[in-house]
């Protein structure tokens, strides 16, 4: 019995709407975001927001006009073309949606590599500050024009019969 009021209730609430509802908010979309228009963060984060409240009517309609369809004679066709229109508007919000996700990706991307530049940059400038102490560089430095030092052995002047130490 609570399945037969539910199924009342909703066919009321879907009934009620208009025979000719159209996708206002798909159409807005649309209209609002043509192809490649979408240029800045905030546009794309605009977009992105609208995107499941068209997505919410296209299954509003879709429903209402699968009961319709219900209603005819020839079912398989009504759906059939139904299928169709709702494949065709969900094409045009997902367009949308991926030209924003894009953007909002590139200007990630972007934003990361500034970072990675910006952190290289401390870097470098933190290693042309710093003093090294080990010897070879501390040679390298002494000899002058980058040739590395010349380092005698300790005791190469002592006699060969001599063990060295």
């Amino acid at each position: 019995m609570t399945v037969a009021v539910a199924l009342s209730l909703s066919w009321t609430s879907v009934a009620a709407q208009p025979a000719g509802a159209t996708g206002t908010a798909e159409q807005a979309l649309i209209t609002q975001f043509p192809p490649q228009s979408i240029d800045t963060i905030a546009l794309a984060n605009a977009a992105l927001a609208l995107v499941p409240v068209a997505r919410a009517e296209i299954e509003r309609r879709s429903s209402y006009q699968r009961l319709q369809c219900y209603e005819v004679f020839f079912t398989s066709s009504c759906l059939t073309d139904l299928r169709d229109n709702e494949r065709r508007a969900n094409k045009a919000v997902r367009r949308v949606e991926v030209e924003a996700n894009a953007l909002l990706r590139r200007e990630r991307a972007a934003e990361r590599d500034r970072a990675v530049a910006e952190r290289e940059l401390r870097a470098t400038e933190q290693r042309a500050k710093s003093i090294s102490i080990t010897g070879s560089a501390r040679n390298t430095e002494n000899a002058g024009a980058g040739q590395p030092a010349s380092v005698t052995p300790p005791n190469e002047s002592a006699p060969a019969d001599e063990p060295r130490p």
